[in-house]
């Protein structure tokens, strides 16, 4: 069986319990129930080779499920249930999944990136930057420290979620040919992650999904397969977020702010928000949301916002910025004057030495430090 027919999860079974399957007390009177008319059963057979199995009522799904991971080859186990009937296992190797949402008219395609996302398990740690206002040169440090993490020997990806996708012209003229943001399909659900990684152009050696005068990322229902599946191939994933954008659900931000009064507000406003919406992800976690197949932070992880403080006003002080966003701050960052002129012309902008290269390898060094030894309340 070649590449092009192979099965999109080889390694992946699925497990469904149906209502009134679990109910163990009557289980030696219980007829095994059949699979509802609704279960796309056959993208099941399509997308593992295998046909999803039915629990055993007298078989508590947990243990069900383990049986499952026993058997050759089998590395994760999606386990269906309708909600409340299985509690979240906590086993490695095991995504817990919604059997009303799989009836759903929309259940296929679900269905298929849980398959993906578990015979394909993101690990990478998400890194998102982003900024108060315009003009801080976000996109300029989040290249340096991409660099920086690479050079200490971590496999990088590169992300462009701005709508407007110009994170490909900042890198100068070093980007081999690749796919961009409008050759990819907006509706897609999930990607095979060697053959996307294989297709997007590289910078440096690290592969970037960025735009081109076609434009960027359609929204965040399109950057969401893409950076799940380059979670799978890498060991950090750098997201340049604009003002606004919604941040994958376990990634550490770090909000860049100038010293003026205008940037101060922005990002007090810009970090309540964004932890808030961490907040919330977590308890949607907690009740039962989605898992994580991945060692590393879980979706229900509580969002993680550091400071940068670009050294632009003095209306406030790194202290007083600080106070205000009740935030740690990460990085000071003075204005470069050679920076500035290597972009005017085109160039890479990560070329030559100064402050805001090695404020970028500081940076690198705390991110992988906290990767490798993450306490159980990381501080910088």
């Amino acid at each position: 069986m070649d590449a092009a027919t192979a099965p999109l999860a080889p390694n992946v079974r699925v497990l469904l319990v149906t209502p009134g399957v679990f109910d163990v007390a009557q289980a030696a009177a219980a007829p095994m129930d059949r699979i509802p008319e609704a279960f796309p059963a056959e993208v099941v057979q399509a997308c593992t080779g295998v046909a999803p199995v039915l629990a055993d009522p007298r078989e508590a799904p947990g243990a069900a499920a383990q049986k499952l991971l026993a058997e050759p080859a089998v590395t994760a186990v999606v386990l269906v249930a309708p909600e409340g009937l299985a509690p979240p296992p906590t086993e490695p190797g095991v995504m817990p999944a919604d059997l009303n949402r799989c009836c759903e008219p929309d259940g296929a395609d679900h269905l298929i990136a849980l398959l993906l996302t578990a015979q394909h398990p993101p690990r990478a740690r998400v890194v998102a930057a982003t900024g108060a206002r315009g003009g801080l040169g976000v996109s300029t440090f989040l290249l340096h420290l991409a660099r920086a993490c690479h050079a200490r020997g971590k496999r990088v990806a590169i992300v462009d979620a701005d709508p407007a996708g110009s994170l490909g012209l900042l890198m100068g003229d070093g980007v081999l040919p690749g796919l961009r943001w409008a050759d990819l399909p907006a509706n897609e659900v999930a990607f095979r992650p060697e053959r996307l990684v294989t297709a997007l152009p590289e910078w440096l050696g690290m592969p970037v999904l960025t735009g081109d005068g076609r434009g960027g990322a359609s929204g965040h229902e399109q950057l969401r397969p893409a950076v799940d599946a380059l979670r799978a191939e890498h060991d950090l994933v750098m997201i340049d977020l604009p003002r606004g954008g919604l941040p994958p659900a376990d990634a550490t931000i770090l909000l860049m702010s100038g010293l003026d009064l205008r940037s101060a507000v922005a990002a007090e406003a810009l970090t309540a928000r964004l932890k808030a919406l961490g907040q919330e992800r977590a308890e949607q976690a907690g009740l039962g949301g989605p898992q994580t197949l991945a060692p590393g932070p879980a979706p229900g992880t509580p969002t993680k916002v550091y400071t940068v403080v670009r050294k632009t006003g003095e209306d406030v002080t790194p202290d007083e910025l600080a106070l205000m966003t009740r935030t740690e701050i990460a990085a000071i960052i003075p204005h470069e004057r050679a920076v500035a002129q290597r972009i005017a012309r085109g160039d890479d902008p990560t070329r030559g030495r100064g402050a805001l290269r090695s404020q970028a390898r500081a940076v690198a060094d705390r991110l992988l430090d906290l990767a490798q030894n993450p306490p159980e309340d990381a501080q910088w």
